[in-house]
């Protein structure tokens, strides 16, 4: 009987302390949404007052009305587009209203090369020129999951060489990860991912990898930053030419700017720089040297002619260190390009690009150039 009487007292306590609970939230939530509500009535006889707007977003917030704090938010951007603390609420706010959405981006094309397989033309008998014909696509997905936004990145390629076989290459990747938004124009996005390639028809290596991503803008000029690193496991060929006879580690710090206007109000600027680390060894006599340290960029001016005419110079510039040869690549390659913008009946790009390729090695073998012409299309849906 003691015991049931100490349970009996146990439960009562427990029921008074949910009903004090709830019966607090109940009177907070109604004096959020009574704030709210008289705020609203001020700020329809001052709908200009930053600092009335500005309470009213809070408490919009606070009682989980997060359409109705954007609407004030963005009432205070629009008499003082300078207001940090509005910009930063809106900011906020619209990413917790965004939206689910799945993009998908396929490019279709022929790619003409004078030195497809990078032979030097002095010291090989021929150098044949060939066409690839490719097809790339990646589907990017971003929806909410277990209470944060998560991004996945699916990645394809295929490609097919009308002269080398060996040169045939296929590719499929993802990589995934949930957003964390560090400051209002800032986003880290850590991910995992993995691949399979084929290379000559051939299964050629699989992989694993761990990479960070950080996203951000600032006066006008959108950036990221990635790094990555990962292991490759390659199919164990011995053969005499076999591209790679181990497997093992390799790293990777990428980045990428865009600054529009840069000179006018229609162009653009793009850089992309890099550095890479790849430990995996080649074959031993030399013919795919293997372990190498790499760094660059691609930079690339844009302009926009028409409303559906694009025009486009750059550079690639690339220098690869082998480590276990004594040898160093110089890789060179301007580019130049036109854009045909949506004048197709689908949401379509059409791209002709020139581009020249110089490789200066300290091998003389491995030293060539080469010509290079592409015509893609681009499709979004």
């Amino acid at each position: 009987m003691a015991i049931r009487g100490k349970l009996g007292a146990l439960c009562q306590a427990l029921l008074l302390a949910a009903s004090v609970t709830a019966l607090s939230v109940g009177v907070a939530y109604s004096q959020q949404t009574g704030d709210l509500q008289s705020l609203g009535e001020r700020i329809l006889d001052n709908p200009q007052d930053v600092d009335l707007n500005l309470r009213y977003a809070v408490a919009a917030e606070a009682a989980g009305q997060p359409r109705l704090a954007l609407v004030a938010y963005e009432r205070i951007l629009i008499n003082d587009p300078n207001n940090a603390a509005a910009r930063d609420g809106y900011e906020r706010i619209r990413r917790i209203l965004e939206p689910s959405y799945t993009v998908t981006r396929l490019e279709v094309g022929a790619r003409y090369d004078t030195n497809a397989a990078n032979l030097n033309e002095d010291f090989f008998f021929a150098v044949p020129d060939s066409t690839t014909y490719f097809a790339k696509l990646m589907i990017a997905d971003e929806r909410e999951f277990g209470g944060r936004r998560w991004r996945s990145i699916l990645n394809a390629t295929i490609e097919d060489n009308s002269e080398f076989d060996q040169l045939n290459y296929g590719y499929l990747g993802v990589q995934t990860g949930p957003i964390f938004y560090v400051a209002p124009h800032l986003a880290a996005i850590p991910s995992i991912g993995g691949g399979v390639a084929t290379l000559g028809d051939d299964f050629y290596f699989s992989e694993f990898n761990l990479g960070l991503t950080i996203e951000g803008r600032v006066t006008g000029v959108s950036y990221w930053v990635r790094a990555r690193g990962g292991y490759r496991e390659y199919d164990p060929d011995s053969t005499f030419f076999s591209t790679a006879t181990d497997s093992g580690p390799y790293a990777e710090l990428q980045a990428g700017l865009t600054k529009p206007h840069l000179l006018f109000e229609r162009d653009t600027l793009t850089a992309q720089p890099f550095a890479r680390w790849n430990s995996v060894d080649g074959d031993t006599f030399g013919f795919s040297p293997g372990t190498y340290t790499e760094y660059g960029a691609d930079v690339n001016y844009n302009y926009q002619l028409t409303d559906h005419v694009q025009a486009s110079v750059g550079v690639l510039l690339r220098e690869r260190t082998f480590e276990d040869y004594d040898r160093t690549d110089t890789y060179t390659s301007p580019q130049a390009s036109v854009t045909l913008q949506r004048m197709l009946p689908c949401d379509c790009d059409v791209r002709l690009q020139y581009r020249y390729r110089d490789n200066d090695s300290d091998d003389f073998a491995s030293t060539y150039d080469a010509e290079q012409v592409t015509l893609q299309l681009t499709t979004r849906f």
